[in-house]
């Protein structure tokens, strides 16, 4: 009897994804598993804002990017945000400042041109309306493809930066989003035109295949 017999494409999908996670995916997860750690006390208040800021510099001195990014998308999509008073501010290299303050309301978040955006079941619908042209790359941290896939998008959005914007959906963390659009596979590529769904594509697909679909969206009539 074979270990995925019974099992939803998707399980089964996710079983054989944590059984062939590379260095960089099991890194991932526990960095994923470490952050959680990290604001449950926050959430709970028991970490005071000036803990939680104390902490932030910690992780910018150690020049620890990703874990900051991790952070900032948590604390973006939970009820701490309006109030937090603490800036985490993304550099066009990659790195991150931490600073006191507070977003004014309407603000945008400031975007580097060409960076991928992390989008959620919260902010999800407000993105497809305010971006011309969207590419939402949908994947999960246990997906091995998924992180094939991962440096083609990061490319194509340097390649498009003003032209179109990509973003990525966490699918385990924003199943609200996964079921409107029935996602039952990852990685799975959503591309929207002025508000629209106009064409989803399954698979890690390479750039050279890639490339022409945003190429075709990207000039088409809307």
């Amino acid at each position: 009897m074979d270990i995925f017999d019974g099992l939803s494409g998707r399980a089964a999908e996710r079983l054989a994804g944590l059984a062939a996670q590379s260095d960089e995916e099991r890194k991932q997860a526990a960095e994923d598993a470490e952050t959680t750690e990290l604001l449950r006390p926050f959430f709970t208040n028991d970490l005071s804002n000036d803990g939680l800021f104390e902490v932030l510099n910690k992780y910018r001195n150690e020049a620890r990017w990703s874990a900051l990014r991790m952070i900032r998308e948590k604390l973006r999509n939970s009820f701490k945000w309006d109030d937090l008073g603490i800036l985490i501010i993304e550099q066009p290299d990659g790195s991150f400042t931490i600073e006191r303050g507070q977003e004014e309301e309407g603000q945008e978040v400031e975007m580097s041109d060409g960076a991928v955006i992390d989008v959620t079941d919260a902010t999800f619908d407000k993105l497809v309306e305010d971006e011309s042209v969207l590419v939402v790359d949908c994947w999960a941290p246990w997906c091995g493809p998924c992180r094939m896939v991962a440096p083609v998008i990061e490319e194509l959005a340097k390649d498009y930066a003003g032209k179109v914007t990509f973003a990525k959906l966490n699918v385990d963390q924003n199943q609200g989003i996964s079921m409107r659009y029935r996602i039952q596979s990852i990685p799975t590529m959503l591309f929207f035109k002025n508000g629209k769904l106009v064409d989803q594509k399954l698979g890690a697909m390479p750039k050279a295949m890639l490339q022409p679909i945003v190429e075709k969206h990207l000039g088409a009539e809307p």
